[in-house]
This record gives structure tokens, sequence and C-alpha cells, in this order.
């Protein structure tokens, strides 16, 4: 036997015995496999282009500029001398660098500026990579337009909604609101506030989006995400919202039957130390799914209850989702269903909960494994595909084979 094979048949041993004989036998269990990309950039323009560089100029464009025109905001700080107000339809205003952060609308201040930042009244509007803050009551606002997308964007610090879509005309049908960063510093400055607050809206999709701090000075109820007054269809995915008082409601209890129609919640996080309530209700609500949501709730406020439906013109289900508090799905006469949740989590089942990663640790027994899969959530918040017996909550840990030492043995019996 050759010096070279002595020593690669000990290197194999040593490596082989440097593994516990839990993990030679046992799936290994990783974070994520997917590379999945649900934010990228834009692509570039198409058709007519126009570069800006002053408030002026930025608010004549967008009111003045022909349909389909791509409005590019050069880097900068804008102190706005009034709404931006887009009128025509296929109007696109995005920062020039595509990094939200080199763009700053700066609308004068909450409950004293202009009452929106950016007035949306066209159909088929883009509004994307920059950051909007210090609006008199809503950083962008929309008045029955069709296909909006706000994309990539950083608000915070508004009067009242930091997005506001109004019942006007027919509605808004088919919007997106999407990778973007929604906050108040603190707290919003008085009690009339959400995060988004939409009015007639259909086939709405909100993403991917980073939702913090959304409450009001009193801890007035006040949800983030907030569909209602006929709205129907909505998609609330892939969000992480941390130190909202409230979280996602589809209906609103002021209002009756029909508030809201059909629509999914699925593979959100949810994470709450400070004050709160609960933090998903459907209310007057109908033919809802909630479903593979995670929900670690630290400070209820006179609720025992995380997620809830409510009224009994309400039907739904809640299927396969993660919290530590209980679902209460009949309150008031509901008729929410309850499929395979999992209410027992504690901080200790995620990667690192106080910096509201909710991810799951390879402690959490509880929810690995647990529930089968749904047709409407096929993959987790990190698009890893879901199969066999799936993980309750928005996260799926996926499995590595077993160890097969055999695999070593080719290399080393084959060796010259």
């Amino acid at each position: 036997m050759t010096i070279f094979r002595v020593a690669m048949i000990v290197a194999v041993a040593l490596l082989l015995s440097l593994i516990s004989p839990a993990a030679q036998s046992a799936p290994a269990r990783q974070a994520s496999i997917s590379s999945t990309d649900f934010c990228p950039p834009l692509a570039p323009p198409a058709g007519a282009t126009v570069t800006v560089a002053s408030a002026a100029a930025l608010r004549e464009q967008a009111y003045d500029a022909a349909a389909g025109t791509t409005i590019l905001v050069s880097p900068g700080v804008y102190e706005l001398d009034n709404i931006i107000h887009v009128v025509n339809a296929g109007i696109t205003i995005r920062g020039a660098t595509g990094n939200r952060a080199d763009v700053i609308l700066d609308a004068g201040g909450m409950l004293t500026g202009f009452t929106h930042a950016i007035l949306i009244e066209a159909d088929d509007v883009t509004v994307a990579d920059l950051t909007i803050r210090n609006a008199g009551e809503h950083g962008v606002s929309v008045n029955g337009s069709d296909r909006p997308t706000l994309y990539n964007l950083h608000i915070f610090d508004t009067g009242y909604q930091l997005v506001k879509v109004n019942p006007i005309g027919d509605g808004s049908e088919d919007g997106l609101l999407a990778c973007s960063h929604l906050e108040y510093t603190t707290t919003a400055p008085e009690n009339y506030t959400n995060g988004i607050s939409a009015h007639d809206a259909h086939r709405w999709t909100v993403r991917d989006n980073r939702w913090e701090r959304i409450r009001t000075p009193d801890n007035v109820p006040a949800p983030t995400i907030l569909f209602w007054s006929g709205s129907s269809d909505t998609i609330v995915e892939r969000n992480v919202l941390v130190d909202c008082y409230q979280g996602i409601a589809f209906g609103n209890a002021s209002h009756g039957p029909g508030d809201h129609t059909g629509g999914i919640v699925r593979n959100n996080m949810i994470y709450a130390s400070l004050p709160h309530d609960s933090v998903v209700e459907m209310v007057h609500a109908t033919g809802w799914l909630v479903a593979h949501n995670t929900a670690l709730l630290l400070d209820p406020d006179g609720v025992t209850w995380g997620m809830e439906a409510r009224f009994a013109d309400t039907q739904g289900t809640f299927a396969n989702n993660l919290t530590n508090m209980p679902i209460w799905a009949d309150r008031d006469g509901a008729g929410g269903t309850l499929q395979d949740n999992v209410t027992g989590a504690t901080p200790a089942w995620f990667v690192d909960a106080a910096t509201a990663d909710l991810h799951l640790a390879l402690t959490a027994t509880g929810a690995i494994d647990r529930v089968a899969p749904l047709a409407h959530v096929t993959a987790d918040i990190d698009g890893d595909p879901r199969s066999g017996r799936a993980d309750a909550g928005a996260d799926e840990l996926f499995s590595l084979p077993p160890l097969d030492h055999s695999l070593f043995l080719p290399a080393i019996l084959d060796l010259p």
C-alpha cells in the first residue's frame, strides 16, 4: 500500500470520526436553500425619460409629462414645494440610482406639511427607489386608480397613513406595494394612523415589506395593513412586522357585512416586544385563508389571544400558523376554522427572536414537520419549498440526507 493511499484512508477516517453519531444518522437541518430574489431591481426605463434635480422640476414633470414617461430623480434631499400630483397614465417616478436612500422627498412635517407627498390619480403609475418622509397626512395617496406599483420605497413619519388608497370611482384594482420599509421613528403623532389603509381595493398584493412601530401614541388599535370598505382578494405575504400595535386586518369592526371578501395572509413574520393587541384579525370578512404565519407576541395589552375572527358574518380558515398565543376563531359568533395551528411557541424556537428573526431554530421541534402542506402555500417566506410534512409558521427548514459512509469507499478502494 502506498504512502499516498494510507494518507487518504486516514484522512477520510478522521473526517468521519469528527461527525457525531447523531449527525451521521439524522438529517441535517438548514435555514434556507432558496436563492429566490423577490425584490430584484426594476428593469431599465423604456420609452421617454426625463431627469430632474429640483423639487419644482419634479412637481412640474409629474403633472405635465406625457403618458408613459419615466421621471428619474437625481440623488439629493428635496424639500417639496407642493404635492407631487400624477394625473397622466403610465408615469414612473423613480430614483435615478436605484438606491432608495439616495433620493429623499421631504413634505414638510407630520400634520403640518403637505397633505400628500405623492398623489396618484391615474392608472399604471409606478413610484420606486426613493424615500418619502414628513407628509402632513399620507406618504403616497392613491385615488381610484388601477395598477399602481409602489416598490423599493422607504416611507416614514407621516401624519396619518403612510399609504392611503381612497374609495373613489370604482375603487383601485391590482395594486402592488412591495420590497419597501415603512415605519414611524417612535409612534404616529396622533391616533388616526395605519401603515396602509385601503378602501374598495381589489386584488392588491402587499409583499416583502418591513413594517416597524406602526402604532398610536395612546395605543389605540390601528392595523398596520388594513383592507376594508368592500375590498376583495387581497394577498399579504412575506412581510415582517416589528413592534406594531396591531398587524394585518381584513375588514373593520366599525363597518358591517361584506367589508372584505376572499384573500390570503401567508408567510408573514410578526414580532412584538412592545404592548400590542391582536395581530391578525378577520372582521366582517369572508372566504379568507390565514396560513403559515409566525407571530411571537411578548407584551399583550389586555388580550389573551393573538389572532381572531370576529362577528357572525365572518368565515374563513386559520391553518398552519405558529404563535405563542391562542387563536380565537369564533369571537362574537364568527365562523372561523382552525387547522393544524401551533400556539405553544417560545422565543427559544427561533434563530434570534430579540432581533425579530423568526426563522426556526433546531430547537423548534414542536413546529418542525407538524403540518400538512397547503395548496395555497407551496413555499415559505424565503421561497423554500414545502413538501411532505411541513413546518408550522412562515419558515420551512429543509433536510439534508443522512451521511452515507459507503459513498467514500469507492474513492478509497480505487486508489492506485
